[in-house]
């Protein structure tokens, strides 16, 4: 009799856990569908950048200075970052679009960076200006901060930019997302940027950093691989450099 009691107890929980079991490997899969990431440029639907007018792009070359190079705050890939923003500006001369130097000045007197008339502030040599460039010059944030820079570009009818710069959690995401809240199409060339490491907040994070991380700081090269999916996220199209330089041209 207690025999037969058990088994039945025993057969009327196959089918709960059974259930269980399903329930729970397709909370799995649910979990993981959540898990992948969707940027909200893809659920708008916006589309990538198929060419390049030459007369309505120009090429934004943002805080390319020495003071990032051989200043206070030198930066770990500002190098390989400064050669592909040459190669940037070469074909953008071969092509007829138009270069755009943007400088941080600051014209406070014994400013610590970028102060106005040092070597710091100047630009790096190999991306010298040339007569038939435009210089904006700015004394904080982005190239669109307290300057010119979009009636310019309006009057010459020019509607989608290419950003490179200096640094990718500051002069460049500010630019990017001015011109994109402006109306311009932006693209960002993700290898032409760079940023450096910087001490992490005081403030305690929810989300507790992994034990292999430092607390105390947040490395460069994190910290643009999550400046650079902040603005592909919504702001611009973020691509490398050799992607553009690959768009076909139109007049």
């Amino acid at each position: 009799m207690q025999r037969t009691i058990l088994l039945s107890l025993v057969g009327s929980m196959v089918v709960p856990v059974a259930l269980g079991l399903a329930v729970a490997r397709s909370g799995d899969n649910t979990a993981a569908k959540l898990e992948e990431p969707t940027s909200i440029r893809a659920l708008y639907g916006f589309k990538p950048v198929a060419a390049l007018s030459t007369r309505s792009t120009a090429l934004l070359l943002v805080d390319f200075q020495n003071e990032f190079f051989t200043g206070k705050l030198p930066l770990p890939d500002a190098r390989p970052a400064l050669a592909r923003a040459v190669a940037l500006s070469n074909f953008a001369r071969a092509s007829g679009i138009r270069v755009v130097h943007v400088s941080n000045v600051v014209n406070r007197a014994n400013s610590p960076l970028f102060a106005q008339n040092s070597v710091g502030a100047g630009p790096v040599r190999e991306l010298a200006p040339r007569v038939e460039d435009w210089r904006i010059t700015k004394s904080m944030a982005g190239a669109f901060s307290h300057t010119d820079l979009d009636q310019r570009l309006r009057e010459q009818g020019i509607d989608t930019l290419i950003v490179a710069g200096l640094m990718t959690h500051l002069a460049v995401t500010v630019t990017a997302n001015d011109a994109n809240v402006l109306g311009y199409r932006v693209l960002v060339a993700a290898d032409a940027t760079a940023t450096r490491t910087l001490p992490a907040a005081r403030a305690k994070s929810s989300i507790e950093p992994t034990p292999r991380l430092n607390r105390a700081i947040v490395d460069a090269r994190i910290l643009q691989t999550a400046a650079l999916a902040a603005l592909a996220d919504r702001a611009a199209e973020v691509l490398p450099t050799q992607e553009i330089l690959a768009l076909p041209l139109q007049p």
